[in-house]
């Protein structure tokens, strides 16, 4: 297989290709150099489709540049970074990094590179280290403060491509595209029956009556996501891909992490997520208007007007419904690593579902 002509592992990177980014970052103090750096992994040396890790960078002089980068590359093994590809993780991700953000006033980290290799599925993306901010938590929940933080950094992204996307980005996959659904549907195919048996528990016999008519109808429920005015979205919108500032001097309140699922979809998929995934279901309960009715301020404020909090609403139900099965994939898929983990996948379960049963969205499933 040819090489890339970018480093796409850690034990690739050089002192020459790493001074180069900061150089043109404008983050290298003038007629300083780096001289050596030392890499060390972020959480799991080697994830399910990919690898993190953090630089951390010595200069001729102290306080030269940044002292810590952060790298994101593919995974090493052809299989799993297969598994990404099928649906265009990897390259959705250099493509927002490289375009899409140039487009958009929103909160992002800086990138000094994001590259893809069509050829060996290789990837590498370096950004800016959010040394100072601190990362939400998906078990713990979140604040309507939080959620409100969150949306005041998506709703910029949505409003800039809110049914305008195609104008720029017409080649973008679409979440009722056939692409997306050919790559996606088969992961949650092949893991609801599995979900079931390894949460039990978190199943209610309402649910398990309509999860044959749910997994048969799955794909025109995809379709139905694209029946409305669509934008960019994060596509991964929980607690931890969110990066909060605390009210420290020079952070901002929040900067969203991770994204590898950006797409073009129904704009309220990313609030669905945010409660499938990291709302308690009484805190949902008792804020799930309030957010909803301040997404809708903050759209009109980025200049979408004339998006009611009744399409607000039924939009979020769509997505609520499709989003349950990214719960279900993660619980079949479920591997015991830690008590963590298991801990996220049970209250992803219950959180998504409650949220179904409560707003009564199994009647949306297509006859």
């Amino acid at each position: 297989m040819a090489e890339s002509a970018f480093p796409v592992r850690p034990e690739l990177l050089t002192v020459e290709w790493l001074d180069e980014l900061i150089r043109a970052g404008g983050d290298l103090a003038a007629g300083e150099r780096l001289v050596s750096f030392e890499v060390k992994p972020v959480g799991e040396v080697i994830g399910v489709l990919g690898e993190v890790v953090r630089v951390f960078l010595t200069y001729s002089a102290p306080n030269a540049g940044p002292a810590t980068l952060v790298i994101k590359f593919a995974h090493k093994n052809a299989e799993n970074r297969q598994i990404a590809n099928n649906t265009k993780m990897y390259e959705r991700e250099v493509l927002f990094f490289n375009e899409v953000s140039k487009e958009v006033a929103m909160p992002m980290t800086k990138c000094y590179f994001a590259r893809m290799d069509p050829v060996t599925g290789g990837n590498a993306v370096v950004i800016q280290d959010l040394v100072g901010y601190d990362v939400g938590d998906q078990v713990k929940g979140v604040t309507l403060d939080q959620v409100k933080m969150v949306i005041d950094s998506i709703a910029p992204l949505h409003a800039r491509f809110f049914d305008n996307w195609h104008e720029k980005f017409g080649h973008m996959m679409t979440i009722d595209s056939d692409e997306y659904i050919e790559g996606f549907s088969p992961g949650f195919f092949g893991t609801w029956e599995q979900a079931i048996k390894n949460f039990p528990e978190c199943f209610p016999q309402e649910l398990l009556d309509a999860m044959p008519r749910y997994v048969t109808e799955f794909k025109r429920i995809m379709k139905d996501m694209g029946k409305r005015k669509l934008t960019f979205i994060h596509g991964d919108v929980k607690m931890d891909n969110a990066m909060f500032g605390g009210g420290k001097p020079g952070l901002l309140p929040v900067i969203m992490i991770d994204w590898q699922n950006v797409m073009v979809s129904n704009p309220l998929q990313d609030l669905a997520w945010l409660a499938a995934s990291s709302l308690k279901v009484d805190v949902r309960r008792a804020i799930e208007d309030d957010y909803l009715d301040y997404y809708r301020q903050k759209m009109a404020e980025n200049g979408v007007k004339d998006y009611t909090i009744e399409q607000i609403r039924d939009d979020y139900d769509a997505g609520l419904l499709f989003i349950m099965s990214f719960n279900i994939l993660i619980a079949g898929a479920f591997v015991p690593s830690s008590e963590r983990d298991r801990q996220m996948a049970i209250v992803g379960l219950e959180r998504a579902i409650a949220a179904v049963l409560d707003r009564g969205l199994l009647a949306r499933i297509p006859a």
